[in-house]
């Protein structure tokens, strides 16, 4: 049975990390998310489980898109607003989703992974 992600509750979610994003953009990405359904009901995890794999892998893609919170605003007519984009929070949500999707799940998503090093040594002989 698939867990249903609302806007509501993306932008609740959202709300509290002082991130913000339009409705259009967070429902396309929860359409995204919702292809996974068929994996994470297969994978048989809890319906608990199932609903934080939806709702971080909904921000992980926003993070890649336009969300945003105000750092810093000026007024009184030198008028101002800084913004802090999805950086800071973004290596803790993806180490969580790992951790809760061991099934791999949310592989096939659109989340930017970081890329890891390999360092190859040559030896000549």
């Amino acid at each position: 049975m698939s867990i249903v992600i609302t806007v509501e509750q993306v932008n609740e979610q959202l709300e509290v990390m002082g991130f913000e994003a339009t409705s259009l953009v967070i429902s396309s990405a929860i359409s995204i998310v919702d292809t996974i359904d068929t994996c994470l009901d297969n994978a048989g995890y809890s319906d608990a489980v199932v609903t934080l794999i939806k709702l971080y892998s909904v921000i992980l893609i926003l993070s890649s898109a336009d969300v945003r919170k105000i750092s810093s605003e000026h007024a009184p007519s030198g008028a101002s607003v800084s913004y802090q984009y999805f950086a800071d929070g973004r290596k803790t949500l993806l180490k969580t989703l790992s951790s809760l999707d061991p099934s791999g799940c949310t592989d096939s998503l659109p989340i930017e992974r970081p890329v890891g090093i390999v360092q190859f040594d040559v030896v000549r002989g």
